[in-house]
């Protein structure tokens, strides 16, 4: 059976308490405003990448004398995630913002692919669900959809719109790999192939063969092997590296901003801004190119998210602090 893309991207458990003391060293000391310690339950979702969001923010805090951060790390999909910080039993985990708009409450089917007008709509949802989002991460982890370099270039394919043409022109067909995930959502394969007119005559998503789908670490695997020229993939994946392949340019911007925000239980906030506040150096570092060395450490090398995030928040977060 298929591996989600949870079962992908998940990586070993959290590392205990004596181990993390030992890994931190001498923590520097923040000022502690007129108030007793503050408990603030940091989450995430199972995959790679949310572990690291996580650390980042439980290792931040956790420096933070009057903060008592407690690890809750790697537990939960996004709703569950949303609903336990939206009730206080969770006190913040960082949330995508194009997850945010389609799949959580009140969900949304209107396309919206500003960043900033996203954003902002999804900060309205989550106002009325006592929910705070910081400023997102300058980064976004949008589906994207990959070619073998070789083929592309032969073609000259740089594009979506390119491949839908090359298809439609009756160009020789490409062999096409999808996770699973991808090709079941309704803005996944389905609807990229409707919105770019990439369909047989009875209007059904084109599907050539071979067509595979499959787990989402071997879509890339695929393309390696010269068995697909094109593949579903996470703009953010570390496997997008490799110079055998091309991400294909969404020229007609069919897919949504996915930029992760630290989202946090709002009386929190409304006590506490600091807490945003002390994050903010954290968020502003993440970078598309920064985010996915950090994802190839941990899925390509096989460090542990925590040693991956404590090491980057103490050498380009507060090395100058």
């Amino acid at each position: 059976m298929p591996l989600t893309r949870r079962q992908y991207l998940g990586q070993i458990g959290r590392v205990g308490g004596v181990g993390a003391v030992a890994l931190l060293g001498g923590c520097a000391s923040n000022e502690q405003p007129d108030t007793e310690s503050v408990t603030v339950r940091i989450g995430s979702k199972p995959f790679t990448e949310q572990k690291i969001l996580g650390y980042l923010a439980y290792e931040r805090l956790r420096r933070i004398d009057w903060i008592r951060a407690v690890d809750e790390i790697g537990a939960g999909n996004s709703l569950s995630n949303w609903e336990a910080t939206a009730t206080g039993d969770q006190h913040l985990y960082w949330e995508y913002t194009g997850t945010a708009w389609l799949q959580l409450p009140p969900r949304h089917d209107r396309r919206i692919t500003d960043p900033e007008s996203l954003f902002e709509r999804v900060q309205v949802d989550a106002d009325s669900q006592r929910l705070q989002l910081a400023d997102p991460a300058p980064f976004s982890n949008e589906y994207v959809i990959a070619a073998d370099a070789r083929w592309a270039e032969q073609t000259e394919i740089s594009t979506i719109s390119d491949l839908a043409a090359h298809i439609g022109n009756g160009g020789d067909s490409p062999g096409v790999a999808v996770n699973e995930e991808f090709y079941h959502r309704e803005d996944g394969w389905r609807g990229l192939a409707a919105y770019y007119e990439i369909e047989t005559t009875a209007g059904e998503p084109f599907q050539t063969e071979p067509f595979i789908v499959t787990s989402i670490g071997l879509t890339y695997e695929l393309l390696e092997q010269d068995r697909v020229q094109i593949a579903s993939g996470f703009a953010t994946d570390p496997q997008l590296n490799r110079s055998s392949v091309t991400v294909l340019e969404d020229d007609r911007d069919y897919f949504l901003p996915y930029q992760p925000a630290p989202t946090a239980y709002a009386p929190l906030i409304d006590e506490h801004p600091e807490v945003f506040e002390k994050l903010s150096p954290v968020v502003s570092a993440l970078d598309k190119s920064t985010i996915r060395a950090l994802n190839s450490r941990v899925l390509l090398d096989g460090d542990h998210p925590f040693a991956v995030a404590t090491q980057f928040l103490e050498s380009e977060v507060l090395g100058d602090a």
